[in-house]
């Protein structure tokens, strides 16, 4: 009886955003003052990032060189240090300002 060997799966890798999204749960988030954000970098003594909204492209901007080299190129440009931010935003949003009562009101 001859047993048939299975070919090893072929894994997909993964795109540079992915790869971002996937160091950004890494990052700790936490409020500036007087505004903005920073976002301590994944390695220790690595340092951190001051991130703001820019109100003339609408968008959040960071110090991190990823960002300054990539983010011109790019509108939709997000370094992990971004996509952090976006998740820490999203949930004190949702623990703190959510109310969907109110929401359903404005409409």
């Amino acid at each position: 009886m001859r047993t048939e060997r299975k070919q090893p799966v072929k894994m997909k890798e993964f795109t540079p955003a992915e790869q971002r999204a996937a160091r950004a749960a890494r990052i700790e988030v936490s409020e500036a003052e007087p505004y903005g954000w920073i976002a301590h970098s994944e390695t220790d003594g690595g340092g951190s990032y001051h991130l703001f909204c820019d109100p003339a492209a609408k968008r959040l901007v960071c110090t991190c060189a990823d960002f300054i080299f990539r983010g011109d190129a790019s509108p939709a440009y997000e370094c992990k240090h971004i996509s952090a931010t976006l998740k820490y935003i999203g949930r004190r949003y949702l623990e703190h300002d959510y109310n969907p009562r109110r929401h359903r009101q404005a409409a």
